[in-house]
């Protein structure tokens, strides 16, 4: 198992394994050369059924994303995906792992304020563990609010920061702005972008870079 005290203030790409409920889960952490505040992130991946994993563009973008910002960044596949154990769970056991490497990282860091980030369902497993931790940002691209409950909580995250392409052909973007409406939600619109940003992932890390630049300033 990956010992997250030994490499989390060690700069490079840490890749191993850590501790999930329904056994070991396939991770990668990413240390910047050099690390500014103190926050570290968790992030999602697209559906497990689907292709999804850790190694998406938009995955690896938000590592990037982070990675700029000299916040290290943990990313890991879900159950079933890749090499981790375990059988998928519709989200829910998903998030229940997400949530235990957030308390694994803060145990390695323990000043560290926790960034949860996810794309497609990964938007729905890092929503759930948002709701159960204290938290300094949800980021959510593209969620599938048409398909699993973004409600489930009695409290929402916050703050909580949501990416939607206008040309989304998996998720209704007119669903995932209407539901945005009606909650404390911080919207970035991209127009003429489909649902994996291809040809856009630039932009995303460029326009996520200025708002998360002027959110921790």
């Amino acid at each position: 198992m990956m010992n997250l005290a030994d490499v989390c203030q060690k700069p490079g790409e840490h890749r191993g394994f850590l501790p999930g409920r329904m056994g070991a889960l396939e991770a990668c952490l990413t240390v910047p050369e050099q690390i500014t505040g103190q926050y570290i992130a968790l992030l999602g991946h697209p559906h497990s059924l689907k292709g999804g994993s850790m190694q998406n563009k938009v995955v690896t973008t938000l590592t990037k994303l982070f990675k700029t910002l000299g916040i290290p960044s943990l990313r890991f596949n879900f159950r079933g995906v890749g090499a981790s154990e375990g059988l998928y769970d519709a989200g829910l056991g998903e998030s229940d792992d997400m949530l235990d490497l957030a308390l694994l990282c803060q145990e390695a860091l323990p000043e560290a304020k926790l960034l949860f980030a996810g794309f497609s369902f990964g938007s729905f497993v890092a929503y759930r563990a948002a709701s159960q931790i204290e938290h300094d940002l949800l980021l959510t691209v593209a969620p599938p609010v048409n398909h699993f409950d973004f409600t489930a909580f009695p409290k929402d995250p916050a703050p909580w920061v949501l990416v939607q392409g206008d040309d989304d052909e998996v998720i209704p973007a007119n669903l995932v702005l209407k539901f945005a409406e009606t909650r404390e939600i911080s919207v970035i619109r991209f127009a003429e972008t489909g649902h994996f940003f291809h040809g856009k992932l630039i932009d995303l890390h460029a326009e996520l870079l200025d708002m998360l630049c002027e959110m921790m300033a």
